[in-house]
């Protein structure tokens, strides 16, 4: 208790909270997470509060550079060459797109700053002016020949580009033979994240026409592979520190240099092994973000969360690595993480925060006190935050049109079922249903079942699931929304339906209603994982079980029906696994449509039974599309469900290969609101 209260005095004093803007900062990061969406900043306010942040960093500088950090307590550094370099390409792209002049001239102002640091070697010096390094670095040197090269290309400076190409020959000079950087690197650790300086390498040499510039990049390129874990796609040597390099793990901002590195290499290189080799990687961080909805500021070689705070950098940065790697392949599927990590930033923007230095910065954790660059705002944050943003806006304006790999169903799917064979066994076979008690499913299926074909389970099963206490919902309302968040809740929570329809003279779909109205034996249990819930279950003594809106179910409850348990799939397997797959089809041009299979241990991974195909050419909406396809869904499931009964066994089976398709999982609303204008634009649409 004593540890926990001095640690916590700590920050008070390292956030300045006597000032009333950091006291802002801090309270919005604890009662009021979601402020920025609340307040309705759209994505160029974000933009434009970063961009300038980012212009309050130079002017704090009387040199032309860019100050590294905004602290909390202490206010402004000093200027950073390293990230004033790679700033220079945001300036001008800035300028560009907001038809600015003035970040054209800053630009400039940083290319003067630079070129008077230059090194007789032709390097720079590490570190922040305020440091007084005057040793040559290899990452900060790569760093600004990438902001030399932008400025030439934009303004044709001589200068700039021999400038570039002495720092260039300096890099192959320091290169050892077998690709790897071990000279002039940060504290002596030689890493992996040094991609992010061959990259520029090789950008320089296919700028400028340097053969020798691109054979060392692809050097470099080929050790970096070499570090490459088979299995999970991790790359050693992406740590800060020994320590890092030890446990297998790092922080975003430099797992994400290494993949951008590897990956803009890559590009420039023609080298598709090592595409492959950023997909591997950058999957397994989307997959981590999508199921921890957030992103852990240090990951593991398995892509596992090591750290309980945020780093927005890296945010930022794998979202620009999601989004080159859509660029190469217009698989949509990278611009879900990417959308989700910026969102992430985005609500941890102080977007109206008095002081300057706070106002429109990003922080380098989220929370502000967070393992990376505590109680600080540095400016490559807000670069690579302002860069993501531009792309997002030039891929979103472009349109996200179909793939040219659409995900085609197998020909091997079985699409009808035959005739059903003779009975096996002589006794009626038993079967239950698994719902919760908030779900319509249940209804669905036994309106179109008890009522189309009289089918009658032995029972129902209803998993009631542990409601959050009230002072658990007030903690996330105030946590997410703030004071005004009450009110707001107050103001929108529908009136209580008492078991009915809003719709006069429409069935009701509560669960408890509907079991009374055909007369349907219901048990109620706990978690369906419980040993009690397990042993009611196997009392029943079911050959069969089926999905009816329950949870994910787990190996010791599909272990007891005979038979297996049953589920209908919005969408074509083995192809479309996961969440919102029939909005995801439509995207991506794929077929759409709904699956019946076993229920296993995996995400959607067990045997198909039966697929049918649901035509979309004259729906016009999403809420159409599911619609229809959960009206085929639940078609689907009965027959099947209706042909085991008279069989009393389970119709030919088609295994699934987990590589033979992809889980996806909920579709950002950006990429929704893309699926909409495909539907509306579509010849033939119903209106």
């Amino acid at each position: 208790m004593v540890f926990r209260l001095r640690k916590l005095v700590g920050r008070a004093w390292d956030a300045s909270f006597w000032r009333p803007s950091h006291l802002r900062l801090i309270h919005d990061q604890v009662l009021h997470r979601r402020r920025n969406e609340i307040d309705g900043h759209s994505d160029d306010d974000h933009l434009l509060a970063s961009a300038q942040w980012l212009c309050r960093a130079q002017d704090a500088a009387s040199d032309g550079g860019v100050m590294g950090r905004y602290r909390l307590h202490g206010g402004w550094t000093s200027s950073y060459p390293e990230t004033t370099g790679y700033i220079i390409p945001t300036f001008l792209r800035l300028a560009e797109l907001l038809k600015d002049p003035s970040y054209t001239d800053r630009a400039r102002r940083c290319v003067d700053f630079l070129m008077a640091l230059q090194l007789d070697s032709g390097a720079f010096p590490g570190g922040e002016l305020h440091e007084r390094r005057t040793g040559p670095s290899i990452f900060n040197s790569a760093q600004i020949v990438h902001g030399l090269i932008a400025w030439h290309a934009a303004t044709g400076d001589r200068g700039t580009r021999d400038a570039a190409i002495r720092t260039g020959d300096w890099l192959v000079e320091q290169m050892d033979p077998d690709g790897a950087w071990r000279r002039h690197v940060h504290n002596g650790h030689v890493t992996s994240y040094t991609a992010h300086a061959s990259c520029w390498l090789a950008e320089l040499g296919q700028g400028v026409g340097k053969k020798e510039f691109l054979d060392a990049a692809g050097r470099h390129l080929d050790w970096v592979l070499s570090l490459q874990d088979e299995q999970t796609g991790w790359f050693d040597l992406a740590g800060f520190t020994p320590a890092h390099h030890s446990a297998r793990q790092a922080v975003t901002h430099t797992i994400a240099y290494t993949l951008w590195g590897v990956l803009t290499s890559s590009v420039i290189l023609g080298r598709e092994d090592g595409l492959v080799a950023v997909k591997r990687a950058a999957q397994g961080i989307a997959r981590r973000l999508e199921l921890s909805h957030w992103l852990p500021g240090e990951l593991d070689y398995a892509w596992r969360g090591r750290a309980n705070y945020s780093c927005l950098t890296g945010n930022a940065q794998m979202a620009l690595v999601w989004f080159k790697l859509y660029q190469q392949d217009r698989d949509p599927r990278w611009l879900n993480p990417a959308f989700k990590a910026l969102d992430l930033v985005k609500r941890s923007q102080p977007m109206t925060n008095p002081d300057p230095g706070i106002r429109g910065g990003i922080p380098g954790s989220d929370p502000a006190w967070g393992g990376y660059l505590y109680m600080s705002f540095p400016n490559w944050a807000a670069k690579f935050f302002i860069d993501a943003l531009m792309t997002r806006r030039e891929i979103v304006a472009a349109g996200v049109g179909p793939t040219s790999d659409r995900a085609e169903a197998p020909p091997d799917i079985p699409t009808r079922l035959g005739e059903p064979g003779p009975a096996v066994g002589a006794a009626p076979l038993r079967v239950v249903l698994y719902t919760r008690p908030g779900s319509t499913k249940l209804a669905e299926m036994l309106d179109a079942w008890c009522g189309g074909w009289g089918f009658k389970p032995a029972a129902i099963v209803v998993e009631d699931t542990a409601e959050p206490s009230a002072r658990k919902r007030l903690g996330t309302v105030l946590r997410e929304e703030g004071l005004g968040g009450i009110p707001r809740r107050l103001r929108r929570r529908p009136m209580p339906t008492h078991g009915r329809n809003d719709l006069a003279g429409s069935p009701s779909t509560d669960v408890f209603e509907v079991c009374r109205r055909y007369s349907l034996p219901v048990i109620r249990v706990g978690s369906l994982e419980s040993e009690e819930s397990l042993q009611v279950i196997r009392d029943l003594r079911p050959d069969l079980a089926v999905h009816a809106g329950a949870g994910i179910l787990r190996p010791p409850l599909l272990a007891v029906p005979r038979l297996g348990t049953l589920n209908a799939h919005m969408g074509i397997l083995p192809h479309y696994r996961g969440m919102n797959v029939a909005e995801w089809a439509v995207l991506r041009g794929g077929p759409v449509g709904c699956t019946v299979h076993c229920v296993d241990a995996g995400i959607d991974t067990g045997d198909i039974l039966c697929v049918r195909m649901v035509p979309t050419d004259r729906l016009r909406s999403i809420a159409q599309v599911r619609d229809r396809v959960n009206q085929a869904q639940v078609a689907l499931l009965g027959e099947v469900l209706r042909w085991v009964i008279a069989s009393g066994t389970l119709p030919a089976r088609r295994s699934q290969k987990f590589a033979e398709g992809t889980q996806y999982f909920r579709m950002h609303p950006s990429l929704a609101i893309q699926v909409e204008s495909r539907l509306q634009s579509a010849p033939g649409s119903e209106v």
